[in-house]
Formats: structure tokens, sequence, C-alpha cells
């Protein structure tokens, strides 16, 4: 792939991210993208973590952490492929610290390895310049799921 159809492929998302639902996770999260690179493929992704996201513990629910892993990730898949989405096969999610409400979570991720059928993924969040959690995961191209995705969407 070359970096014009990378940056091709990331301006693309960030139009789709932009344009997002209401009710979508992605607006929920309050994510954006705020830097990518071409020769490391990696990406920066600033998130907040709003009032909405609270756990009774008075912090971020750690699955607002997860999705964040999630959505950079996924991000990164589609700078990566000529495909909007990628179905996410594995996620592990180290919790290091408590993310306090209101924190601005910046996650920097970047691809381990990208093949034909799946893409490897390490990241790293941080409040400010502390490192509050740590992530692995694997996506898959969606390829092999273009038939079954068409004829599904042809079924009343």
């Amino acid at each position: 792939m070359s970096r014009e159809t990378f940056e091709a492929h990331m301006k693309k998302r960030m139009e789709d991210l932009e344009r997002s639902g209401d009710h979508s996770i992605f607006h929920e999260l309050q994510g954006r993208i705020i830097d990518y690179n071409y020769d490391e493929k990696s990406l920066a992704m600033v998130f907040e973590a709003t009032k909405f996201h609270e756990n009774g513990f008075g912090i971020m629910f750690g699955g607002s952490l997860v999705g964040m892993f999630d959505i950079a990730f996924g991000t990164l898949t589609a700078g990566l492929g000529d495909y909007d989405i990628a179905p996410t096969a594995q996620l592990s999610v180290s919790f290091l610290k408590g993310i306090p409400t209101g924190a601005k979570v910046v996650i920097q991720a970047e691809a381990v390895s990208a093949g034909k059928s799946l893409m490897n993924f390490m990241g790293k969040a941080y409040v400010e310049e502390e490192i509050v959690g740590s992530a692995t995961g694997v996506f898959m191209t969606p390829r092999p799921f273009k038939k079954y995705v068409e004829d599904k969407s042809h079924e009343g």
C-alpha cells in the first residue's frame, strides 16, 4: 500500500467517524484522530472520559477503555486496508491506573503485523504523560465476510 492510499483511507475514516450517529459508541466516547504515521503504521486518538462513563468508584468504567482501544485499532485497520470495518477477533486490555472522569485519554496504536486475513496491534493509553492501560488486539479483514454480509442484507 502506498503512503497516498493510507492517507486517503485515514481521511475517509476520520470523515466517517465524524458522521457517526449521536448514539454511537464513538460519539459517546468523544473520540477523534489526532495523528497517524504511514511509516510506523500507527495512529493516535484522543477520547474523553465523560460523566457518562463514570462507574461506582467515581472513575471511568473499564469497558470504556476497552472501547477506546477497539475503536483505535479498528480505525488503523481501516487505514491499512481497502474496507471500512474489520471484526475484532481478540482484544486484551490491561488496566494500570484508574482514569478520572473528565480526563482526556490518548490511545497510541501501532500495527505489529498486517496480513491479508489478520492484523495484529498493540497500544498504550495515556492520561497526560502517565500510562493508564495497554492492549493487544487481532482484527480480521472483512474479505472473507463480504458474501455473508451481502447475503444477509437481502433477507427481509
